[in-house]
Parts: C-alpha cells; sequence; structure tokens
C-alpha cells in the first residue's frame, strides 16, 4: 500500500494516479477523512491513558478516603480507554479496507491509457520466420502429433484444462528446467513455494485489493480451508520476508520461483479461447528480486533483459510493449510486456510480464533493510518480478515457429540437451 504520508501531504498526486489507473479517486477523501479521526481518537485515548497512570501513582500516598474516590475514576477512566481502543480497532480496519484499494502511483514514464489497445510498441527484436506454406495453431498441430488432449481435459476438469502427452510433457519440462539453469547461472536463488496462500498473503502481494476480490475474484478459494491456490510463484515469494528487516548488504535478493499456476481465466474471447493459450492451469518459473529504492530503476532493466535473453536462446522474435496506466495493476508502478509471435495464431501473445512495484508490497509486508550509513535507520525495500518462462504459452510459440511443412516440429538446439530428441514427428 501506499505511504499514508505521501496521501497526507500530496492528495492530488494519488488522485491524479488513480485516474490515471481508472480508479475512482473518491477513496482518497474517505482515507484521509478516516485517518483524521483515528488520529484524534488515538491522541484523546493517549491522554486519558496518561490520567490513568497518573491517577495510579497517587493510590500509594492516597488516604484510605481519597483512595475509594481513586478507585471510582481509575475505573471510569480505564472503562472509557477500552472503548476507546476497541472504536480504535474498528477504524483501523475500515482504514485498512480503504487503503488497499489505492493504487500505486503510476511512473511518469508509463503513457496514459485504459486498456492494453493503449500499450505501446518500444521495440521488436529476432528474426519473424517467413514459412513457405501456411503455419497451422499449436492445437492442430499438436493433437496430429497426439501431443495434446483437450477433449477429456474439458470431460474431467471443465474448460480450459487439458492433458499434454508424450513428447509435449518432456519438451515442457524441458523449457521450466532450461529456465532454472539459467537463473541459477545468474545468482538466483531457486525455490518451490507454496502452491496454497492464506488471503493476507494475496493482500500483501497486491493481488487482492477488496474483500470482493478474495470472496469473488480470480483466483480459486479452498473455502474449507479458507486458503486460495496461487496464480503465480510471486505470491510465496514476496512473503517470504514478511515482517522481517534484512541487512543492507544483503541486497539484492534475487529468487527464482517454480509452481503450478492456477486461475479463473474468466472473460476471453476469440482466438484467444482456442487451445492452450488462456487455461485455467500451468507451470511458470517466475522472478522476484528485493532492492534498494535507489537500484530498482536498473533492476527493472535487469529482469527484462533476462527474459530476452531466454527469448533469444530459444530463437523466437518478440515485441516489448510499455504498458499504459490503465493496464497496470493494483501494486504496479511500471511494467513491460514481452509479446511473443506465435505465428499459427497469426498473432504476438503476452508470455511474461516484468513489473517495478517499488515499495507497495514491502509496506503491506513490512519488508524493511537497516541502512548501513545510519546505525538505527530502516528503509522499506523496492520488489520486482517478471516471469522466466510460463508454459504452455511458451510451449505455444515453440510449436508454431519450429513447425515443419510435413508437421513436424523442430527442437531448439539449447533444449535439446533437455530432450533427448531434435524432433517431434508423427510415428
Amino acid at each position: 500500500m501506499l505511504d499514508i504520508k505521501l496521501i497526507r501531504e500530496n492528495p492530488e498526486l494519488v488522485r491524479d494516479g488513480m485516474r490515471r489507473k481508472c480508479v475512482d479517486p473518491q477513496v482518497v477523501d474517505n482515507v484521509l477523512k478516516l485517518d483524521e479521526e483515528r488520529r484524534e481518537l488515538r491522541k484523546q485515548t493517549e491522554a486519558e491513558q496518561a490520567r490513568l497512570n497518573e491517577s495510579s501513582q497517587k493510590m500509594a500516598t492516597a488516604s484510605p478516603e481519597e483512595r475509594e474516590t481513586l478507585r471510582a475514576d481509575l475505573r471510569t477512566l480505564s472503562d472509557g480507554i477500552q472503548d476507546k481502543n476497541n472504536k480504535l480497532g474498528e477504524l483501523d480496519e475500515r482504514f485498512l479496507v480503504l487503503m488497499r484499494i489505492i493504487p500505486n502511483i503510476p511512473d511518469a514514464d508509463v503513457p496514459d491509457g485504459k486498456t492494453d489497445k493503449e500499450n505501446v510498441v518500444i521495440r521488436t527484436e529476432g528474426v519473424k520466420r517467413e514459412f513457405g506454406f501456411t503455419p497451422k495453431d499449436h492445437e492442430e498441430l499438436a493433437q496430429a502429433l497426439d501431443l495434446l488432449d483437450m477433449e477429456r481435459g474439458v470431460k474431467v476438469s471443465g474448460a480450459k484444462f487439458y492433458y499434454l502427452k508424450n513428447q509435449l510433457v518432456i519438451l515442457e519440462n524441458a523449457v521450466l528446467r532450461f529456465a532454472l539453469d539459467v537463473l541459477r547461472g545468474k545468482g538466483f536463488t531457486l525455490m518451490t513455494v507454496p502452491n496454497m496462500a492464506r488471503a493476507d498473503a494475496f493482500y500483501g502481494a497486491g493481488h487482492f485489493s477488496t474483500p470482493e476480490d478474495a470472496e469473488d475474484g480470480d483466483a480459486y478459494r479452498l473455502e474449507r480451508d479458507n486458503l486460495y491456490l496461487v496464480g503465480t510463484a510471486e505470491v510465496g515469494l514476496v512473503n517470504y520476508h514478511a515482517d522481517e528487516t534484512l541487512k543492507e548488504g544483503d541486497l539484492p535478493l534475487r529468487y527464482a520461483g517454480i509452481s503450478p499456476c492456477y486461475r479463473r481465466e474468466a472473460g476471453t474471447y476469440g482466438k484467444e479461447t482456442r487451445g492452450l493459450y488462456r487455461v485455467h492451469q500451468f507451470n511458470k518459473v517466475e522472478m522476484v528480486t528485493l532492492v534498494r529504492p535507489e537500484d530498482s530503476v536498473r533492476e527493472h532493466s535487469m529482469l527484462l533483459a533476462v527474459a530476452e535473453e531466454l527469448l533469444t536462446k530459444l530463437g523466437l522474435h518478440y515485441q516489448v510493449v510499455l504498458n499504459c496506466a490503465g493496464d497496470l495493476g493494483q501494486p504496479q508502478s511500471k511494467k513491460w510486456d514481452i509479446e511473443t509471435w506465435m505465428p499459427g495464431m497469426g498473432k504476438y501473445g503476452e508470455t511474461h510480464s516484468c513489473s517495478n512495484d517499488t515499495d507497495y508490497q514491502a509496506r503491506t509486508l513490512n519488508i524493511k533493510y537497516r541502512v548501513n550509513a545510519q546505525e538505527k535507520a530502516t528503509a522499506y525495500v523496492h520488489t520486482l518480478n517478471n516471469t522466466a518462462l510460463a508454459s504452455p504459452r511458451i510451449l505455444i510459440a515453440l510449436l508454431e515457429n519450429y513447425q515443419e511443412e510435413d508437421g513436424s516440429i523442430t527442437i531448439p538446439e539449447v533444449l535439446r540437451p533437455y530432450t533427448g530428441f531434435d524432433r517431434i514427428s508423427r510415428a
């Protein structure tokens, strides 16, 4: 969440950020009003607590008659303090609900816009393959090679579930292991993370902002245990250091988490409903880093470069997109998407999202570091994240870009040590 001091001192900056993100700024006024009530009530409570302490000290030297009067005063003061503390607890809960609604402020570099249609392509990389035949889409290719069964996935679990089969199972694990090996070589700590988390973890990551998100949002809820299935390893990774004060010398901390991901993915349409593009369950390697505030801009570029290196090694053509303000998530100050060319679908498809969340997540999760130059000074870290590689969208790109006219699939050289074969073809 944002710093309440920032909201008090520069509310119009916060309102403007909310307008740019297409969020009603009225909540800022509600927060400021409730903040004033809390501060005044806390001041009154502290004054009454001081009177209570003073009266308690007088008991030691008071006469028997004075003590009786003092006891009555102490009971009255104590009851009043208890009432105020109860009311303060209620105000704090309401304040927290409102503070969670206010999103991070978009960076000055972020263009205005309401939807992903207004994102800005800043560059393209790699060579777009030219085919001497009409390329097929991944679903047609995979079904012909007995690599994918959508129908039985629907039979067992419903729409947008699937079975991967045969060599495609090996290829999926190959790309994930490839990503882990590259990240390990760059000094990332590799982790598996909990696949379920409490609502507080989702709020801390900025993936929930309202009670409605927890009740009826994009996350699958396990009602009996009051847990949610994670949609990304980011939730587990960014919560890993919650309520901790780190050492400045230990920063940056860089983590790579591998996990299954679960998302409802409601409201899809068109070509995105076909095959593997938008599904309820997939596997992903996610990068999350914690850095000093002065290092977060450079770290953001580094994370983008890592994802681009992975795509370059896979020989895939892609474009880098700067997201407009209306297409930023709750915790994001700035985000680049990478969209990889998918010739069978005839479009670029989002495969990576590289976000700088500044101190938004860290404030909610209370993740600080001790500043070396000042003995007792602490500051909030900045948190950033990016996709390393996610299946099945990366599988779509590989199947469609490496297809041959006879329907076979060539395996990129960098993956062959992981697969043990260089081609997928009909038996």
